[in-house]
């Protein structure tokens, strides 16, 4: 089985360094052509079915990344909920929150921020996920969605710990294949 996990494109906020959930801006121009490289990059694969987090910056990277790919949209994608914390830049929160950065970096796994939710968290909404996605032996399968969820559900389909550092976070535009 073959796993493409690709993040969507950048939209303004994420050019601006803003923790990005629950908001739900497009793709921007570089957003476009970052969606742009990885269709010709993964031009050579076709794919049996792809799902995406159903946020506007996700369905349009989908479209252009896969165009012909049958797929669903699926809640389970989102983001990790950055509650108190969406719009905000690190910036902002280290000289507004700085406790609440400094748990973040000493735990980043259970950390909630006020009305958001941790990446424990969201593991439980993506754990039933990754279970149907490992059912689908042999297929060849794309996920589009956010750095912060798709790095928990890496690690979830790959048997790591939430806690492991063997995962790195995809930047906006980037995929990476995992093989089950």
């Amino acid at each position: 089985m073959t796993i493409v996990l690709c993040r969507h494109g950048a939209t303004d906020g994420n050019v601006a360094g803003g923790f990005l959930s629950c908001a739900d801006p497009p793709l921007n121009a570089i957003g476009r052509e970052q969606s742009e490289r990885a269709h010709a990059a993964l031009r050579g694969l076709a794919f049996d079915a792809g799902f995406s987090s159903p946020m506007r910056r996700c369905v349009e990277t989908l479209a252009i990344v896969a165009p012909q790919t049958p797929h669903r949209f699926d809640e389970a994608l989102r983001e990790v909920d950055f509650g108190a914390w969406e719009g905000r830049t690190i910036e902002w929160l280290e000289a507004n929150d700085a406790a609440g950065v400094a748990r973040r970096r000493r735990d980043p796994v259970t950390f909630r921020p006020a009305g958001g939710e941790s990446f424990y968290d969201a593991s439980h909404r993506l754990r039933p996920f990754a279970d149907r996605v490992r059912e689908l032996t042999g297929k060849s399968i794309l996920i589009v969605g956010h750095r912060g969820s798709l790095g928990v559900l890496e690690r979830l389909l790959r048997g790591l710990p939430l806690e492991s550092r063997d995962v790195e976070p995809l930047e906006p535009g980037e995929f990476r294949l995992v093989e089950i």
